[in-house]
């Protein structure tokens, strides 16, 4: 059984991928604005990781200058907020086979641009 675990674990990821286009298409065909999905997504995912963060990481506070919380900041808005955004809008206008086919591809495009700019 320890074997299989790795597999295991890709498999429940790409299904949570999958789920998480299907899910996202269905509300943009709802209705619901790409701004405000992307707003509730960070915002549940925010309330999910926080209490980890607070049991695990107690121990190792450190004093947050302004200089890394500018860096955080623009690290979240232009790398995690603004591409959920341009995905969420593609989305709507694309299917969601296109969606996650693509979700599949971001592995792929990470490691040719590690392997470019090293």
């Amino acid at each position: 059984m320890a074997i299989k675990k790795p597999y295991i674990a890709a498999f429940l990821i790409q299904a949570t991928y999958a789920g998480m286009v299907l899910l996202s298409k269905a509300a943009f065909n709802a209705g619901m604005s790409t701004s405000v999905f992307v707003f509730y997504r960070q915002f549940a995912g925010t309330l999910f990781l926080v209490p980890f963060a607070i049991i695990f990481e107690r121990k190792n506070l450190h004093q947050l200058s302004l200089a890394i919380f500018c860096k955080i900041f623009m690290l979240a808005f232009l790398g995690i907020s603004l591409s959920l955004n341009v995905y969420g809008i593609a989305l709507v206008y694309t299917s969601s086979n296109l969606g996650a086919t693509t979700i599949n591809c971001l592995p792929v495009t990470t490691f040719a641009f590690a392997v470019l700019l090293r």
